[in-house]
């Protein structure tokens, strides 16, 4: 007796309509078997379902048949596919395996497909942005719009004279002022303060060394008057992130005294303070950027800390040791991003044009909404009396390991001596 023929169904895959017929609709699930000596059975654990495996045929002829070659080299793409069937709906996810069946002459294709459907990626959020590239991709777009406001400046300041100056190609080795002939007296004044300032920044922390490899390697400054400043600039803001690095072990503490340090720079030099600012801003962001991407490196790894086993089978201690650096609290991660805004807005406000500060600002902000979801987990609770860290957790079902985390979430003198009151911790 002949095989009875599938039923053909209307299905779209992305862009592509299908005519298809279901061969394999697989959904297993994990189940953990933990088996004891001189017992029958098992004590069966239900980890949950397995990735469901949709597996179909789709075919293609007459007017269709070329069409399926543009269909194939589409499912050679690493990304998520949406395949909207007949008779579940919209599924999301990926393609493990294709095989083609195809007669050139008869102008017939059939395309076998196994469509494994995800939902983890749809239900958990995604992860943080990668905030430190971000920023630098920023930074580095920054300085160019910097050297082209510093030029704009020199022309709105100095008239059609300004244009001459700016677009001087000069040797930023020498004085400016022997290098531009045929200036007014006030074209004079302006290059005599360039290199008046500029040897100011060469001189500031002149005993400190830029660090080798930077990121200002990659920037090529042009041999412009706003190259020149620009590029002066940059350096001696780097040089003054050396000299507070001690402190980067204490983020908050870090960019206020960098904050401080760089606040007096170019205040004497009125024509250059405004560029001074935008520069400092610039520097401060990339600076915040890598303390937050240094802090959510720790907290991964208090994650993983938290999660793993921390004694075998026969009780032996094999936990793994905390970072020893403390992860940033959010009271400080929400004081720094303030803080930084402020500026940025600051420097905005002076410079519309630099949509560069703009894209800091928000990836940033971005990057701390991201890390805040986690207060959503948080809840509040009250301690009877004096206790330490570790008992709170114990008192509510929290592993010790959480303790760090909690500690960075409330306003903890000493974490042996919590005193009576409200502890915000993590809800499991």
């Amino acid at each position: 007796m002949a095989a009875e023929q599938k039923e053909r169904y209307e299905a779209r895959l992305d862009s592509f309509s299908l005519e298809m017929e279901t061969i394999d609709d697989a959904i297993e699930k994990a189940i953990a078997r933990h088996e004891f000596p001189y017992r029958d059975g098992a004590l069966l654990e239900d980890m949950g379902q397995r990735a469901r495996i949709i597996r179909i045929r789709c075919y293609w002829y007459e007017e269709t048949y070329e069409t399926h070659k543009e269909f194939v080299k589409h499912l050679a793409r690493r990304e998520r596919f949406e395949l909207l069937h007949p008779k579940y709906g919209l599924l999301k996810g990926s393609v493990e395996s294709v095989a083609i069946r195809h007669d050139d002459r008869l102008r017939t294709a059939e395309v076998d497909l196994s469509f494994v459907e995800g939902l983890i990626d749809s239900a958990e959020p995604e992860r943080r942005p990668d905030v430190l590239k971000s920023t630098e991709s920023g930074f580095v777009m920054g300085q160019a719009e910097l050297v082209t406001e510093i030029n704009q400046d020199i022309v709105n300041l100095l008239g059609t004279e300004g244009n001459d100056i700016a677009a001087a190609e000069i040797d930023p080795t020498e004085l400016i002022a022997y290098q531009i002939k045929g200036l007014t007296q006030r074209g004079r004044d302006y290059i005599k303060a360039v290199d008046a300032y500029v040897a100011e920044l060469g001189g500031t922390l002149n005993t400190v060394g830029n660090p080798v490899g930077s990121l200002l390697d990659l920037i090529q400054y042009p041999s412009t008057v706003g190259g020149h400043l620009a590029g002066s600039l940059a350096r001696t803001l780097e040089r003054y992130t050396v000299l507070y690095d001690s402190l980067r072990s204490a983020p908050r503490r870090y960019l206020s005294q960098l904050r401080n340090g760089l606040g007096a720079l170019g205040l004497t030099h009125p024509h250059f303070t405004k560029h001074t600012q935008i520069a400092a801003v610039q520097r401060r962001s990339l600076e915040t950027a890598a303390l937050y991407q240094d802090d959510e490196s720790l907290r991964e790894q208090l994650k993983q800390r938290e999660t793993a086993q921390s004694f075998d089978a026969l009780g032996r201690y094999i936990g793994t040791e905390s970072p020893w650096e403390p992860i940033m609290t959010i009271d400080d991660i929400e004081a720094t991003l303030a803080e930084i805004r402020t500026d940025i807005q600051t420097a905005v406000s002076s410079a519309r044009g630099m949509t560069s500060l703009k894209t800091m600002a928000e990836t940033l902000l971005e990057y701390v909404s991201q890390v805040k979801l986690e207060r959503d987990k948080i809840i509040t609770v009250e301690t009877p009396g004096e206790m330490p860290l570790h008992l709170i957790c114990l008192r509510y079902g929290l592993p010790y390991a959480y303790a760090e985390r909690i500690y960075s979430i409330n306003a903890i003198k000493h974490p042996s001596f919590i005193p009576p009151g409200e502890v915000r911790i993590y809800a499991r």
